[in-house]
């Protein structure tokens, strides 16, 4: 070739060829693999047990620490004295009024929290006898319940407030009184007894016949976060305390079947937090990945693929740490635990591989890498502020560093593409 001869142009390499190849010489594809590997799956695990906690995990919790509760309200059935018992007519209350006194239990399986509660009830009833003769009752209180799962204890039952005797019927499932009412009068029935129950209370009132006069008084302490049941009348009145709730149903008249109730306190669902840091772990790490990528640029000294993938490994395994950690102890606890150990032991590995740097700015890093994403997620109110300030505060520092004199040379020291060669 003569030596005038113009030397071919080198094949242009396009911009995403050249991110790739910029990514992969820093190792971003192994450790953003490594980091979605272990998030996946301690995020599937979580939900699992979730799902499996709705379940399989429920039934057991509920054989040791009580079930929900469903109390049906009673039922009155007459026939006029000294008649054969042909057919029993319903006969409606004049009056309901149900007390319900409960504290919370939490109840704690892995990382979810059971809402168990003890409760006490104490329900009054008035019947008045508004046919033109004498007749002769069935009053027939259900217990739905298993006695022994709920620990259902000091059961009392007063007629117009003297003691009778208790009648729970062959199958132990209801309460059986019967007895004469005079034409004209009133009989009043109270009904007391301790239990325990888990989630939700529920009183469904009697679907054949209206109801009047009903009131249900609920009282809970420790907790004061509630929901209602599917197909139930919200309260007429609630208040709310420090660590308590009370709510209070008082309706004059109310059609047949219909339910008053609520879903009790709970605590923080901290299985759903760990999911859902997890699932959104790799963005902030792909940040982590970047904020490396300056260091190795800043002191010339590119990591090694072991030495990328060892903290993309730390970052994922924080996820498992926690989950298993909070399945043992305090979630709040874990998380610090987690948090503040893996953030040593990667600062300590980072200030090895560049020992120009401060540990301070290091552990700024970790801190903001995976210290406040998670945070976000905690703090369920702020996420979307926290989000923004640390946008906002990244972007703020990049236009600062973007106006150093070492940053700039730093970037003009990058290799050129080809259009910039030419």
């Amino acid at each position: 070739m003569s030596p005038d001869t113009p030397a071919s142009p080198r094949p242009s390499v396009s911009p995403l060829k050249r991110v790739l190849g910029g990514l992969a010489r820093h190792h971003v594809f192994g450790s953003l693999f490594i980091v979605v590997f272990a998030t996946a799956v301690i995020a599937s695990q979580v939900v699992d047990r979730t799902d499996f906690a709705s379940s399989e995990l429920a039934g057991d919790v509920q054989e040791r620490w009580g079930a929900p509760v469903v109390q049906p309200a009673p039922s009155l059935r007459y026939v006029q004295s000294g008649t054969l018992f042909t057919e029993l007519k319903p006969l409606p209350f004049d009056q309901q009024h149900v007390q319900v006194q409960a504290g919370m239990n939490y109840r704690k399986r892995g990382l979810r929290y059971f809402s168990g509660f003890d409760f006490t009830l104490s329900a009054d009833y008035a019947a008045v006898n508004r046919e033109g003769h004498d007749i002769d009752v069935a009053f027939i209180f259900p217990i739905e319940v298993d006695k022994s799962q709920v620990l259902l204890s000091e059961l009392r039952f007063l007629v117009d407030g003297a003691e009778s005797d208790l009648d729970l019927g062959e199958s132990g499932n209801r309460l059986v009184w019967t007895g004469r009412i005079p034409q004209g009068a009133t009989r009043h029935f109270s009904i007391r007894y301790r239990a325990r129950g888990l989630d939700s209370f529920l009183y469904k009132l009697d679907p054949a016949l209206p109801a009047r006069d009903v009131r249900l008084h609920l009282a809970v302490e420790g907790g004061e976060n509630y929901d209602y049941p599917a197909q139930v009348l919200a309260a007429s009145e609630v208040q709310t305390g420090s660590g308590s709730v009370t709510l209070d149903w008082a309706f004059q008249s109310l059609e047949s079947g219909v339910s008053l109730g609520v879903i009790l306190p709970s605590v923080e669902a901290y299985d759903a937090l760990i999911a859902t840091m997890a699932g959104r772990a790799w963005v902030p790490f792909l940040c982590l990945m970047a904020i490396l990528a300056a260091l190795s640029l800043h002191h010339r000294r590119p990591l090694a693929f072991y030495e990328a993938w060892l903290v993309a490994a730390a970052y994922g395994f924080f996820f498992v740490l926690l989950a298993y950690l909070a399945a043992f102890m305090n979630f709040y606890v874990a998380y610090a635990v987690a948090t503040l150990g893996l953030g040593a032991a990667v600062v300590l590995y980072a200030r090895r591989l560049y020992p120009q740097e401060r540990a301070s700015r290091l552990a700024a890093i970790w801190a903001a890498t995976l210290g406040v994403p998670t945070t976000a997620v905690i703090l369920q109110g702020y996420t979307g502020l926290i989000y923004t300030l640390e946008i906002l505060a990244a972007l703020l520092g990049l236009m600062v560093l973007s106006t150093r004199a070492e940053v700039r040379a730093l970037l003009s020291d990058l290799p050129p593409s080809p259009q910039e060669a030419k």
